[in-house]
């Protein structure tokens, strides 16, 4: 073929476009690792602001923003028992710019007690890491002619079925909790719901309702005040701001043991090189004295963990709130 301007020109005009294309392709693959993070990365809380949840991400979220060098952003998303921010997650691009921070025990029963989700466990996340445990104790209030475990449950059952127990939700775990108690030991209790662990505790001390299970860390301002009584509490040891307190496992009872694990999760298909920076960033935070101090003087159980070990963590905690669940047949929706 006789080549002549015209051909060159549609050459010319043939290689701009693959260079173009080519440009556009480029754009449209995601960040790698090797620039990762080059933008605020998005946190989502599935609380309102405020509460223990949301005040430790606020508190991780700082760190983690001067350890990788671009701001951590809280984006508090609740409501529907965190599926309206588990839903919102899932859906979002495996990127490495939309972590998720949460009670990784409700992601693990969510399944069981309601009958349909916009999402699948182990099809739509991938664990970063756990950050820390948050005891549960249970506790009554001031009213109630108890001081242990033992006495507590003689009293219900002298009472059956005119005890009331509180919780911030209808499917939380401390709702949970309560439910695994009566299982255990049989007695009958009557489950008050609430719209918030603030209301619940406020109705708790007032004598509205007579018992429910607390974390630890938002119990010992009313303990100190004379207006509640813990009787026991999860975990391995006592906290040291209640040492008078024992925990189940002291007490042989450690079925009864409900603790909160708070991590971080991923939307599934995040490049392995970018979760390995977030457990990095993660780890080096939790070393950090603010942190360090934070989860102290709250009476928080630092856990930090690899992804390995928290899928594990998750498991046990499927298997052990999927049996409960199945078995009191419990249903949300």
């Amino acid at each position: 073929m006789k080549f002549t301007l015209s051909t060159a020109s549609h050459a010319s005009r043939r290689h701009a476009l693959l260079a173009a294309a080519a440009l556009l392709a480029v754009a449209a693959v995601p960040a790698s690792a090797d620039t990762y993070p080059s933008r605020s990365i998005r946190m989502i809380v599935p609380y309102l602001a405020g509460g223990v949840t949301d005040v430790m991400a606020r508190q991780f979220a700082q760190v983690m923003g001067d350890k990788l060098g671009q701001q951590v952003v809280i984006d508090n998303k609740p409501g529907a028992n965190t599926i309206i921010a588990t839903q919102a997650v899932a859906s979002s691009a495996p990127d490495g710019y939309t972590i998720f921070f949460m009670d990784l025990s409700l992601l693990s029963y969510n399944a069981y007690l309601y009958k349909q989700q916009p999402y699948d466990l182990a099809r739509d996340f991938v664990p970063v890491t756990s950050v820390a445990e948050i005891p549960l104790g249970l506790a009554v209030n001031s009213f109630v002619p108890v001081n242990s475990v033992n006495e507590f449950v003689a009293y219900a059952k002298a009472n059956p079925d005119k005890l009331n127990y509180a919780s911030a939700a209808a499917g939380g775990l401390p709702h949970l909790g309560m439910e695994n108690l009566k299982a255990v030991t049989g007695i009958k209790m009557t489950h008050v719901p609430y719209k918030g662990a603030a209301a619940a505790i406020t109705d708790m001390v007032g004598g509205q309702v007579q018992a429910m299970f607390n974390d630890v860390s938002t119990s010992v301002q009313y303990v100190s005040a004379g207006k509640m009584k813990v009787l026991a509490i999860s975990g391995e040891k006592r906290m040291p701001k209640m040492p008078d307190v024992p925990t189940f496992a002291e007490l042989g009872m450690p079925a009864l043991s409900v603790a909160a694990f708070m991590g971080i999760v991923a939307p599934a298909k995040t490049p392995q090189a970018i979760l390995e920076k977030l457990d990095a960033a993660i780890r080096e935070a939790s070393k950090s004295p603010q942190i360090t101090e934070y989860l102290q003087s709250n009476n928080l159980v630092p856990k930090v963990t690899s992804g390995k070990e928290l899928t594990g963590i998750i498991g046990s905690e499927e298997k052990k709130w999927r049996s409960l669940v199945t078995k009191l047949d419990l249903k949300v929706d």
